[in-house]
């Protein structure tokens, strides 16, 4: 999907179709590309990160709003508690469990 030659996009795991947000399997650096791949390896997404993301953290792929669900394995996972733009960190900063009321 673009990437210049010699640069490597970082890469980030979409396990549904449905999903807002994916996990990083590298660590993310603000600026970088991260590439969006399903299990079985197809790119289907490329985004540029916000903010640092930790490893097997969440990126976000399309931007929500307080109060809006986030989905991840074609499940609501939670309610945003802090809007995210796409390419933004979604972590217990900016999400509340819709089972247990806590940061997801």
């Amino acid at each position: 999907m673009g990437e210049a030659i010699g640069i490597v996009a970082k890469r980030a795991l979409i396990m549904a179709t449905a999903d807002d947000v994916a996990t990083v399997i590298d660590p993310v650096t603000a600026g970088e590309t991260v590439s969006v791949r399903t299990k079985s390896g197809e790119t289907v997404d490329e985004l540029v990160a916000r903010e640092d993301i930790p490893r097997f953290h969440k990126i976000c792929l399309r931007a929500l709003a307080s109060g809006d669900l986030a989905r991840k394995y074609g499940e609501v996972i939670g309610i945003m508690t802090d809007d995210v733009e796409r390419g933004g960190y979604v972590h217990i900063h900016n999400i509340e469990s819709v089972r247990t009321g806590v940061g997801a």
